[in-house]
């Protein structure tokens, strides 16, 4: 649904192969936390109902912060154009982790991912939320050198995905 109705890309279409490694990634990754997030000797959470309730108000929070980036992304360039543009916060709260780091969309996508592992206390979702950390790392480090390359005014104390740190 937000590739449809959210992201406006620059490049018409996806390599091939890159459907088949994200179709393994994402099925294969939520087959293992499904068999075990349902399996009859899972084991809930410590804290119990309390950590699932403050771990699921945290995702909900990061979702939302991811929805607000990718607006705010989407916004930046008009339907059909190429356009390049530094993205900035605007007046939504949630875009103000723009003045921190260059992309924001991968740190909640984090958090959110972090949350969940916090509200399941499973092994294999702790696991996923490493591997994409991983990934969206490596993506935010090659987006902040592209904005440092591209963009002579780019904000210099922005770090790719988490403030002060990576």
């Amino acid at each position: 649904m937000e590739t449809i109705f959210v992201h406006r890309f620059s490049h018409g279409t996806m390599p091939l192969r890159n459907i088949f490694k994200n179709c393994s990634y994402y099925w294969g990754f939520a087959a293992w936390m499904a068999y075990y997030i349902n399996h009859p000797l899972y084991t809930p959470p410590t804290y119990g109902e309390q950590q699932v309730k403050m771990a699921l108000i945290l995702f909900l929070l990061c979702q939302i912060g991811n929805f607000s980036i990718h607006i705010t992304l989407r916004n930046l360039r008009p339907p059909g154009s190429k356009t390049r543009k530094i993205p900035y916060p605007t007046k939504n709260p949630f875009t103000w982790l723009f003045l921190l780091v260059s992309c924001p969309n991968y740190t909640y996508e984090i958090g959110s991912w972090i949350s969940f592992t916090i509200m399941t206390q499973c092994l294999p979702v702790a696991l996923f939320t490493l591997v994409g950390f991983i990934q969206m790392t490596i993506w935010a480090k090659g987006k902040h050198r592209s904005y440092m390359k591209e963009f002579r005014d780019y904000p210099p104390l922005r770090s790719p995905i988490l403030p002060f740190l990576l």
